[in-house]
């Protein structure tokens, strides 16, 4: 951006000579306009605000230090001055000082020093837009996370918008862009998008807000959509198209709906937080857009429980055609009933932790396992429904076969299998004989063992599961006794009542209503 530099001296010559002699350009400078004498100066300077004014100091009408003692004293704008004179008379330069001037030249003006002269003006002034520019973000920037985040009185919304100087604009969408796959520094996606929205513009800003790893935020106003024809969608796959070509990387990119006033942006940024949640259900090469999505809403809801149980079981068993089976049908699942990111995440990780549990109850060390980290963390850094099955089952195959050693050096392994089976089938008629039949064991030896690693013996363990339960519906529902018997592997209710009641003090009646 070049300055505006304004000359002022009562000899044409003087004026046509200073234009021609210096590269304004490559100082950074533009002439804008000459005056043969100060009260013409003046004038223009209250009017139009040069940056610069280079002046002699004797004019007609008004003299130089006058014209610059008029503008100070005025203080409608406040432009550097720099005097050329033939005049070195010291009072000159005292006054001039006096006044702020910035340079005071003699003539016959050399090239050199006046470009030098301007050259330090112009990085004076970009310094002090700069870093006016800065202030300003840092308040607009505020007052957008205010806008956006805390519940204002719309006197106090009215005052934000002010800060953000876009009151006078109608039209605008938040946009939330996600970076998959790899770390990225955000600065580096704002310069980006900043470059495509506004090509090498410096003047222009862009509102961002940071959403965490690798997720940032901005505000796009209509008359920066107008460009780019197609409208706010056809601008949303320009930018995904320019950060995918810079970073080399998948790009997902939601757009919040459209309102026409700024005090309801955060209409469109909640919006937007919305469409967050249809990542793993829409296609991600095209940008998600709030309210134009296939799926209408997406559902929090958990995996089936007989999915996730197949699958618990063919890790324990180490059974790897059956677990990459199970992965694509839980991921399929994800899309075919509409998984919010949200519930895809929560059923992830229960997998993930009742795996981790698992190992540690057979002494293994969860630490070894060279995908458990990546795994912990696989919702901090943005990835795309693909690579989040890959690190998934990855994770699965690598966890299945270190159960898998474990159970090999431990003789326990098939009694922990044994536990398991019964906490799942405890409502069934479940035996000692019947188990170790199932499971290929001697039954005096099953129960040696049982208790050697339990620390009780099998039908007291059987026992302790179903009142658990028994309590459980007990608390929860207004099944009957009779009832809640059968349903916990009880056939005679009145053996029911007896062992609930030597197990726990009271009868299952009085169990509930001290509740």
């Amino acid at each position: 951006m070049a300055f505006k530099v304004f000359l002022v001296d009562d000899d044409r010559y003087v004026r046509k000579g200073l234009m021609n002699l210096i590269d304004w350009e490559g100082c950074g400078f533009e002439v804008c306009a000459e005056a043969d004498n100060g009260e013409d100066a003046l004038e223009y300077i209250q009017k139009f605000h040069p940056d610069l004014v280079i002046t002699d100091i004797k004019m007609p009408v008004l003299d130089g230090l006058e014209l610059i003692k008029h503008t100070v004293e005025l203080k409608k704008t406040n432009p550097n001055f720099i005097i050329i004179s033939g005049y070195s008379d010291f009072n000159y330069a005292q006054r001039a000082v006096k006044y702020g001037v910035h340079d005071f030249i003699l003539k016959p003006v050399d090239k050199e020093e006046i470009e030098e002269t301007l050259r330090k003006v112009a990085d004076k002034y970009t310094k002090e837009l700069q870093l006016n520019r800065n202030r300003e973000n840092i308040v607009a920037e505020t007052a957008f996370n205010d806008l956006l985040t805390i519940e204002l009185e719309e006197d106090l919304r009215h005052d934000c918008v002010k800060k953000l100087n876009i009151d006078q604009t109608i039209g605008f969408a938040y946009i939330i862009i996600e970076i998959n796959n790899v770390a990225v520094n955000t600065i580096k996606i704002r310069e980006i998008i900043s470059t495509t929205i506004h090509g090498e513009a410096v003047n222009s800003t862009t509102l961002f807000r940071e959403h965490g790893s690798n997720r940032i935020g901005l505000l796009v106003k209509n008359e920066e959509i107008q460009p780019f024809s197609g409208g706010i969608f056809h601008f949303s796959e320009i930018v995904k198209a320019q950060l995918t070509m810079h970073l080399q990387t998948d790009v997902t990119i939601y757009v919040g709906r459209i309102v026409d006033d700024a005090i309801d942006i955060k209409e469109s940024y909640e919006t937007a937080i919305k469409a967050l949640q249809f990542k793993y259900v829409e296609a991600s090469e095209k940008p998600i857009v709030y309210g134009n999505t296939k799926n209408r809403s997406v559902n929090y809801i958990e995996l089936d429980q007989a999915q996730y149980q197949s699958l618990m079981e063919h890790i324990e068993e180490n059974l790897i055609s059956e677990i990459r089976k199970d992965v694509v049908m839980m991921f399929e699942q994800f899309q075919e009933k509409a998984f919010a990111k949200d519930a895809v995440r929560t059923s992830i990780n229960r997998v993930v932790h009742e795996v981790v549990k698992t190992l540690q109850s057979m002494d293994g060390d969860e630490k070894n396992l060279t995908t458990l980290q990546s795994m912990l963390n696989w919702d901090n850094q943005p990835s795309t429904l693909v690579e989040v099955k890959n690190m998934f089952l990855d994770f699965l195959l690598e966890a299945a076969g270190m159960l898998n050693r474990l159970n090999k050096e431990c003789g326990s392994g098939n009694i922990r299998r044994i536990k398991k089976y019964v906490d799942t089938h405890y409502k069934n008629d479940i035996t000692l004989k019947h188990i170790a039949n199932t499971f290929y064991m001697n039954p005096v030896y099953m129960g040696q063992l049982f208790k050697k690693t339990y620390g009780m013996y099998f039908k007291e363990y059987i026992l302790q599961v179903r009142i658990n339960e028994a309590k459980k519906q007990l608390r929860q529902t207004d099944l009957r006794i009779y009832q809640v018997a059968e349903s916990v592997g009880f056939s005679n209710p009145d053996y029911f009542v007896t062992q609930f009641e030597k197990t726990t003090g009271m009868t299952p009646t009085q169990y509930r209503k001290k509740l």
